[in-house]
C-alpha cells in the first residue's frame, strides 16, 4: 500500500501507479474496482492512447485518459498502451490486499456479533495509473 513505482520493460517508458489502502474500493464492490488511466510524455498529457488491461478475470480496453472497471483478481495486472508515434509500453502491476465492508444481507434474524465479520479482504490494484510514453525513433525519421 502507499506509493508504488514500476519501471516498464522497454527503456525510458515508465508506468507510475499511486494508491493507498481502500482508495479504490469502487463503492466497496467485492468483485470490481475502478482504475483511472492517464498517459503522458515529456511534454505533458497525451490524449487518445489505447490501453489494454488484462488479469486472470478478463481483458478491458480504455482510451486514456479515462477510467475503467476491472474485475478484482489476485493475479498480476498486465497493462499495454499504444499510440502512433510512440513506442508501446507494457508493464505488470502486482495486486495488493485491502479490506472493504462486507455486503450486508439479512435474510433471517440471528444472534451473534456481526462486527467480527464487518469487513472482507479482497485484492486491489492502485486506483491511479500514469503511463509515460517516449517518441518512436521510426516516427521521427520520416
Amino acid at each position: 500500500m502507499g506509493n508504488v513505482n514500476n519501471t516498464a520493460l522497454q527503456g525510458a517508458n515508465t508506468v507510475n501507479v499511486t494508491g493507498a489502502s481502500n482508495a479504490n474500493n469502487g463503492g466497496a464492490n467485492k468483485d470490481h474496482e475502478t482504475l483511472a488511466i492517464a498517459v503522458v510524455d515529456g511534454n505533458g498529457p497525451v490524449a487518445d492512447a489505447k490501453c489494454v488491461l488484462t488479469n486472470a478475470k478478463g481483458d478491458w480496453s480504455v482510451t486514456a485518459p479515462d477510467s475503467v472497471d476491472v474485475r478484482r483478481s489476485d493475479s498480476d495486472l498486465q497493462i499495454k498502451c499504444e499510440k502512433p508515434g510512440y513506442d508501446p509500453v507494457s508493464t505488470t502491476i502486482k495486486a495488493s490486499k485491502t479490506e472493504i465492508p462486507r455486503p450486508q444481507f439479512h435474510f433471517a434474524a440471528g444472534g451473534g456479533d456481526e462486527d467480527e465479520d464487518a469487513t472482507i479482504t479482497v485484492p486491489q490494484y492502485a486506483p491511479s495509473i500514469t503511463v509515460t510514453l517516449s517518441s518512436s525513433k521510426q516516427a521521427s525519421s520520416n
